[in-house]
């Protein structure tokens, strides 16, 4: 299992590299909640072998992007990122 880095969340963002260890604390945040909003006690590899690595990359990525932007703090994660931890946790209760 690969779970998407920093380096290459800052090149898609076209961030710069001085922003790395902000974006790893979000990296780490966004797996947590994934994780803790699907099944908190599991860990990450338990919660992507149930369900779906690219999906669970582009919930995380979803999730980092909102949070570096703000745009979190007005209304949400938004659409993007509710459908992603949505499916995230109906592939993984379907997987049980």
């Amino acid at each position: 299992m690969k779970i998407v880095t920093a380096d290459v969340i800052i090149n898609e963002l076209h961030l710069d590299s001085s922003e790395k260890s902000q974006i790893e604390s979000l990296i780490n945040f966004a797996k947590d909640y994934i994780v803790s909003t699907t099944d908190k006690n599991k860990t990450v590899d338990d919660i992507v072998a149930k369900t779906n690595e690219n999906i669970f990359n582009q919930a995380v990525r979803s999730i980092v992007s909102s949070l570096y932007f703000g745009s979190a703090e007005e209304s949400g994660f938004g659409v993007q990122s509710m459908v992603l931890l949505n499916s995230i946790r109906n592939m993984y209760q379907g997987g049980e």
